[in-house]
């Protein structure tokens, strides 16, 4: 069983032969730069919404901050990791239950 080749017109296939780069160049699509795109050159094709912020943060950012409020900000950091630490200690030191005969 032979596979079947497909059917090119003879004048297209003497097209594809004749073809130059340079003529294959002249007559593609040319895409726009992200420049241009970025100008709004081009018709806007946004698909969905464009994100955009709200409302600022909730809090002032770090520098910001007084250094009261930075000892504060740096406690609770601090307190909240040695209770993370503390409970994964208490957990992997948990001894399974045996059960009773």
């Amino acid at each position: 069983m032979t596979a079947r080749e497909p059917v090119v017109p003879e004048a297209e296939w003497g097209k594809f032969l004749r073809d130059s780069e340079e003529a294959i160049r002249r007559s593609a699509p040319r895409e726009p730069s992200a420049r241009e795109r970025a100008s709004g050159a081009g018709v806007d094709d946004t698909v969905g919404e464009v994100w955009c912020p709200e409302e600022p943060a909730a809090g002032p950012a770090w520098r910001q901050l007084d250094p009261a409020a930075r000892v504060r900000r740096a406690a609770r950091f601090l307190g909240l990791l040695t209770v993370l630490l503390v409970l994964l200690t208490l957990f992997r030191h948990a001894q399974p239950a045996v059960p009773s005969p």
